[in-house]
């Protein structure tokens, strides 16, 4: 079965609760710019024969003009340590009603991760500090010392 006329129903569905958002579908996100940086929903299908499960996870990506300097993130359902969150879609109306409880999720566990390590002096913090929440948002431990480096340079900068 084709699946990607529900792939695109589900992104379809999911915009209409992220307007300020825009989609690009190449990298499959949803992206806000900020001053200094992007916040990015990332959308990611696990095909079967005939229906399809969505998954979404976030992300912080502080710039230097159109330089990447850092990013950092993680699924939803391991900000709230439930394991992978799936939302299964069979049909166009299984689309809409998975997209709209992945907004609501976005809404409960993803914005607020957004707000929170937006701040660059906060996300260098926890990077600095180590331990469980680094390794949430920033699970390659040898990137570390990098990622601190470059936020520096942002938290010294603002």
């Amino acid at each position: 079965m084709n699946l990607v006329p529900l792939h695109e129903r589900f992104v379809a569905a999911l915009h209409d609760h992220l307007p300020e958002w825009k989609f690009i579908a190449g990298k499959r996100h949803f992206r806000r710019n900020l001053l200094g940086k992007n916040f990015l929903v990332h959308v990611s299908f696990i095909n079967h024969d005939r229906d399809f499960d969505a998954t979404l996870d976030v992300s912080v990506e502080f710039l230097a003009g159109r330089q990447r300097l850092c990013i950092v993130g993680a699924s939803l359902g391991n900000i709230e340590a439930s394991g992978q969150v799936r939302y299964s879609i069979a049909s166009e109306q299984s689309a809409v009603s998975a997209a709209h409880q992945a907004a609501a999720h976005l809404k409960r566990v993803g914005f607020p991760f957004l707000e929170r390590y937006a701040s660059a002096n906060t996300t260098l913090a926890v990077l600095k500090a180590g331990g469980h929440e680094a390794q949430l948002i920033s699970p390659l431990l040898q990137l570390h010392a990098q990622q601190i480096e470059a936020l520096e340079s942002v938290a010294n900068a603002g």
